[in-house]
């Protein structure tokens, strides 16, 4: 017996959806080549403080993949109210390229790709599931772009300023000589003829934490929505990622003050950077204690306790 042609193959449904996915995916890609080229240049040329950007769309992709089953029992439905996230996204943009000069900004071009981003989404998906895609696409506009110096100085100065206090009372503390003038710290030490002699240690803006900062805020919000239910517990983990960097840096800078000691060129170049490079440890180290402390601050009820409370 034949079987019948007509009957639609089960994996139709299937490769359906992957070629809208593709399509979307391709002309995303293609109307907003300028700010994705423009990022990744970015990401390339400054990676010890962007790079975490390359990561950031796989992370949010990874969030939307294990939300993905309330998005199916949510029941996803055709949605026409996206067009209009969608459209502003996509004019947003439009008006960042060919608008006014002082439109044209990068975050202001981020902004409107995530935009239409959730218009889409909203769009394929309804109002009963977009919730579930809130989290990724915050997640995306704010660690899957660079941001900008002047938006970064808000927190950079503050940060900067803490470092130089911090390292210089450390300083002092170890009864070394040094005075604090703006963010700069002088180390007068004596030399070989009695002669007092100035070794200055400028605590510049790559030394004020943000580099560490928003990779811990980064990996920190990941880890707070994963490992943890309660949103007290999430916030007390993303927001230990500004003490955490500062008190690296802290140490960072009192650690290249004392090789200055031994030889100025220590305290600049490479010896700078592998300084840094090597708190990455200590630092990762101390993040992961406050993550294992708010763990322990929540004891969570064992399987044989709740069945013996519901079997009394």
């Amino acid at each position: 017996m034949k079987a019948s042609s007509d009957q639609p193959s089960p994996s139709s449904p299937i490769a359906g959806d992957i070629a809208v996915v593709g399509l979307l995916l391709i002309s995303f890609v293609a109307y907003f080549w300028d700010f994705l080229l423009r990022q990744f240049q970015w990401a390339i040329q400054e990676t010890d403080d962007w790079g975490h950007t390359l990561v950031a769309p796989l992370i949010a992709a990874w969030f939307l993949r294990r939300a993905w089953p309330q998005i199916e029992s949510a029941g996803a439905r055709i949605c026409w109210w996206g067009l209009l996230p969608l459209a502003l996204g996509l004019m947003w943009y439009a008006v960042c390229i060919f608008g006014p000069s002082v439109l044209h900004h990068h975050n202001l071009r981020g902004f409107a790709a995530v935009c239409s981003v959730g218009g889409v989404g909203l769009l394929l998906l309804g109002p009963a599931s977009i919730r579930h895609l809130i989290f990724p696409m915050l997640f995306l506009l704010v660690f899957g772009q660079t941001i900008s110096d002047r938006l970064m100085a808000y927190v950079t100065h503050p940060m900067q300023s803490i470092t130089a206090f911090g390292a210089h009372m450390l300083l002092v503390l170890g009864t070394l000589d040094a005075e604090l003038e703006g963010n700069v710290i002088r180390i007068y030490v004596m030399g070989d003829d009695m002669s007092s002699k100035i070794i200055p240690l400028n605590v510049a803006e790559a030394c004020s934490g943000m580099r560490m900062l928003m990779a811990f805020l980064a990996i920190g919000t990941t880890m707070a929505f994963v490992s943890f239910q309660r949103w007290w517990q999430r916030i007390l983990l993303i927001g230990s990622a500004f003490p955490v960097a500062l008190v690296v840096n802290i140490v960072r800078v009192l650690v290249l003050g004392l090789l200055s000691l031994i030889d100025p060129d220590l305290g600049t170049g490479e010896v700078h950077t592998m300084v840094g490079v090597f708190l990455l440890v200590p630092a990762w180290l101390l993040f992961l204690g406050v993550a294992e402390i708010l763990k322990r601050l929540v004891i969570e009820p064992s399987g044989d306790a709740l069945g013996a409370g519901s079997a009394s």
